[in-house]
């Protein structure tokens, strides 16, 4: 597929708005070095399963343990800064990892309560408390990614959240990734709302479906709050 057409296919999966929105961030990053851009996100929910997503005879030799704070294979191969790992655990984020004879394969995260969102200013809130979590930063190591391990994380991620009486896991994805919108959807995810971010230097304009309307913030720590439930008859 030639550069053009393949352009053309990604704007038919994001729709209009999103397609337009797609190509005016790439227009304006251009023109301004990237000092102007816009971020949107779909806020999606997925149901805790209790039924596994992979068969029995799948991914065997994939083993998936909850890492502590210094656990070596997530400090060594998770291509993420350390600080950034302990700043997560500080949050009280939670984080699963998979291997395979002993190779780091990937990682998923989730968390309690509010996220402090780490690409723009805000923070999401899953709700209702105790019935949500939060969950971020799902990586599957290159060499790894025409395996199970994602659906593997999955498996033990739902199991653990059921035995700790989650029903639901909210996350955000970008809004021009028709990828992981596809893989969101394979997972029983549904799309409760949007986020926009307009950023120009250090101010930020935002916007979400559940509030709030508008917010703006200049070169400051203030971060709107965006809650997130489950799309009405899903509760």
């Amino acid at each position: 597929m030639g550069r053009l057409a393949g352009l053309r296919e990604h704007l038919r999966q994001l729709g209009a708005v999103d397609g337009s929105l797609y190509l005016a961030n790439a227009v304006l990053r251009r023109a301004t070095g990237g000092r102007l851009h816009i971020v949107k996100y779909d806020l999606m929910v997925q149901p805790v399963r209790r039924e596994p997503l992979l068969p029995p005879h799948r991914g065997r030799n994939i083993r998936v343990h909850e890492a502590g704070r210094e656990d070596p294979l997530l400090m060594e191969a998770a291509s993420r800064p350390v600080e950034t790992l302990h700043t997560r655990f500080d949050a009280g984020a939670r984080c699963l990892v998979a291997s395979i004879d002993g190779e780091f394969a990937g990682f998923l995260w989730f968390q309690d309560g509010d996220y402090v969102e780490d690409e723009v200013r805000c923070v999401f809130r899953p709700e209702p408390p105790g019935a949500a979590v939060w969950d971020f930063d799902v990586y599957v190591a290159p060499r790894h990614r025409l395996s199970p391990v994602f659906l593997k994380l999955w498996d033990e991620a739902n199991r653990r959240l059921e035995a700790d009486g989650v029903s639901h896991a909210c996350s955000r994805i970008s809004a021009f990734n028709a990828t992981s919108r596809a893989a969101h959807g394979r997972l029983g995810a549904a799309r409760a709302g949007w986020a926009l971010f307009v950023c120009i230097g250090w101010c930020q304009f935002a916007s979400a479906s559940g509030g709030p309307v508008l917010h703006a913030s200049g070169a400051s720590a203030r971060r709107p709050l965006v809650r997130v439930r489950p799309p009405a008859g899903q509760d």
